[in-house]
């Protein structure tokens, strides 16, 4: 199990390091409530927490009654959140209501979807007394306390388990809440990341002063062609000289001339046109 934090203005402003140095590899930060009530940390939380490379989330704490307040407030948080694009948002889904709350719910996490992975969050009690099993098609986050294994009642499975809110890290004054994160949850939010954004291959030494050229432009490394390298983890791959066929599978973009100087003119084209 993974485990990491969530925290709100409640806690004041805090030093995402020292959760890092606690051993937390994920943060989750809240970003609104209701319909305009708007967390004044959450956009420096988001962007310290990805800094040092954790896993971020962003969540809003619901206040809607009915459907149509639901697509209120995820028009809400979305135009919040999705500037700091966290890895992924949360439904805190816990506030006092009556009845059956799924198809608000679901209207949610439906527009929520379109910033990142969305899940949703509740404790045993409230999804028994307000959602049903279509609620299922987004994983749960649930909050559980004072047991060795939560219950997830509707689902197979929970991905995060918040096991406490009277957690205590060394340098934060006050409770904190502390969760666990499932590592099948985990790696495929680890996984779905780019670690790098662009990089410049080259096949042959002639070709490496045009690749640097490029690398100057785009701000980003250059690789030998001969090097083994994961470009699985690179947003972007541009090769120059050669031929696609000598490249990786993951190629982006091949500048290659009949010989080094049309190579060179054309990594200089393609400058020149604004990277087109």
């Amino acid at each position: 199990m993974i485990k990491g934090s969530d925290i709100s203005n409640l806690n004041g402003k805090v030093d995402i390091n020292l959760l890092k140095n606690a051993g937390h590899q994920f943060v989750i930060s809240k970003a609104t409530e209701g319909g305009t009530f708007k967390d004044k940390y959450y956009n420096d939380n988001i962007a310290n927490t990805k800094a040092l490379g954790l896993i971020s989330g962003g969540y809003h704490f619901a206040n809607f009654q009915d459907k149509a307040k639901a697509i209120r407030e995820a028009n809400f948080f979305k135009e919040v959140a999705s500037g700091a694009k966290p890895d992924f948002v949360v439904l805190d889904f816990e506030q006092q209501c009556s009845g059956d709350m799924t198809d608000a719910c679901l209207a949610f996490l439906d527009i929520i979807s379109d910033i990142a992975p969305a899940i949703i969050y509740c404790n045993p009690s409230h999804i028994k007394a307000h959602l049903n099993s279509k609620i299922t098609k987004y994983p749960l986050w649930v909050a559980h306390y004072g047991v060795k294994a939560p219950n997830f009642t509707l689902w197979d499975k929970h991905s995060i388990w918040q096991f406490t809110d009277k957690g205590q890290i060394s340098g934060i004054s006050g409770y904190i809440d502390l969760n666990y994160m499932t590592e099948d949850f985990y790696n495929s939010l680890k996984g779905g990341k780019k670690k790098v954004k662009n990089i410049v291959v080259y096949n042959y030494g002639p070709d490496q002063n045009s690749a640097e050229i490029l690398a100057d432009y785009l701000n980003c490394p250059t690789i030998s062609n001969g090097r083994k390298f994961d470009f699985s983890q690179v947003e972007n791959v541009y090769a120059v000289g050669g031929n696609e066929k000598q490249y990786t599978s993951y190629l982006t973009r091949l500048i290659s001339g009949k010989d080094r100087y049309a190579t060179n003119q054309a990594v200089l084209d393609f400058i020149k046109n604004g990277g087109k």
